[in-house]
């Protein structure tokens, strides 16, 4: 029998709309390339902080960011979620996704970041880190404004020793900064970031 459903919405990239193909086509694919990583170096108290990030954000990589988080298109999550599993680490890694508040979860139906952790072969705890305090969207706020408003947003409860945070973009590194500072005052000793992306204070995210 005909998929009804498979006809009125046939498959198609999410990028650049080529019909029949996953939900980024082998030219979209292509076009992303392999990682052009960077990373950034905190302070927090007396210990250092790093995040890393594979790609730069910007073109096709940057549209799929935004279509999985504003748009909603989830089927974006698993493909993505590929591009990171290489990079990290040990299998015994714990990975910690990065919360979002209960209010944007209900209005977006998903926590993009933890859609991302969940498809790891990784330990991983989405509840050892929550996102106590409800925060206004933070683009286009310089990075102190950010942290500021960020100041006691985030609780740990049951934390391992060490975790790897998992995001999508980190821009001014403000909103990781504040999840390692309550990871680490709950005893973790050693907390490190890995995102998707890495974009300029001022980027659209």
């Amino acid at each position: 029998m005909t998929n009804v459903w498979a006809l009125l919405f046939p498959d198609q990239c999410a990028l650049c709309g080529a019909p029949g193909t996953p939900a980024i086509c082998p030219d979209c694919r292509t076009e992303i390339g392999p990682p052009r990583p960077g990373r950034r170096a905190f302070r927090l108290g007396f210990a250092d902080f790093e995040v890393a990030y594979l790609y730069p954000y910007e073109g096709r990589i940057a549209q799929a960011v935004r279509r999985l988080k504003y748009d909603r298109i989830t089927a974006l999550a698993a493909p993505l979620a590929e591009l990171i599993a290489d990079h990290i680490g040990p299998e015994e890694t714990t990975v910690i996704p990065v919360p979002i508040h209960w209010r944007r979860r209900f209005d977006r139906g998903f926590n993009q970041s933890e859609l991302l952790a969940e498809r790891q072969s990784h330990p991983v705890r989405p509840h050892a880190l929550r996102r106590a305090r409800f925060t206004r969207p933070q683009v286009g706020m310089a990075a102190a404004v950010r942290r500021h408003q960020l100041e006691g947003a985030f609780t740990a409860g049951d934390v391992p020793r060490s975790c790897l945070l998992i995001d999508d973009v980190v821009t001014t590194g403000g909103t990781l900064m504040a999840c390692a500072e309550a990871l680490f005052a709950a005893g973790v000793t050693e907390v490190k970031a890995l995102c998707l992306t890495g974009a300029e204070a001022s980027a659209d995210v």
